[in-house]
Formats: C-alpha cells, structure tokens, sequence
C-alpha cells in the first residue's frame, strides 16, 4: 500500500557477511533524515532476500566461496513525499555505506 503522503519509495538490498550487515545497519541508522519528507527502514534479511525468523536469515553454507558462511542482506526503505528527495537521500546513503565499508576494509569492521 502506498503511503499518499510518501508516494516515491524505493528498496535496496545490500548482501553482505552478517556482521558486516549488522554494522553496516547500526552505523547507518543512527542518524536521522535532514528532511522529514524522507523516510528510511533498516531490516536485516537473509541471503535469499527474505525475513526468516525460524532460522534468522542465516545461510549455512559457503554460497560465495569466501569461507565465511553467514550471508545476511541489509534491505533499507525509502519512502519520500517527491523524488528529488528520495534520490537525494538515496545517494546520501550510499555514501555513507561506501565509507563505512570502506572502514571495515580498513580497519576490520
């Protein structure tokens, strides 16, 4: 259902191992839009894109042959009330996740 008040949205997933993802989340979410006319959700999925809690997204085995054998998929929601606003804080965001993977590289997140 479309929220009239936000009527652009758009979702992007970000695969990634779990404590990346979980990481990733905390430091993303921490800061509030500038602009209430954008609206953003966190959730952690499992790999395949969808909310198990049975087994809490965890995948078990070695899907993309890193060696690590917890994938998890960040989803964040945007929804904004016109699309200048929803690509504005959709190319924030991303910056922001470009650094903060960044670091993780770096620094062993």
């Amino acid at each position: 259902m479309v929220d009239i008040r936000r009527p652009y949205k758009c979702t992007a997933r970000i695969a990634l191992p779990q404590p990346y993802a979980e990481h990733l989340k905390d430091v993303i979410s921490v800061d509030r839009e500038i602009s209430d006319k954008v609206v953003k959700s966190f959730s952690i999925l499992g790999h395949d894109g969808n909310d198990d809690d049975n087994d809490r997204g965890v995948v078990g085995d070695d899907d993309d042959g890193s060696g690590n054998d917890t994938m998890r998929v960040l989803q964040i929601i945007f929804e904004a009330t016109d699309a200048k606003m929803l690509r504005v804080s959709i190319s924030t965001t991303y910056d922001m996740i470009n650094v903060a993977l960044r670091c993780f590289q770096e620094f062993g997140g």
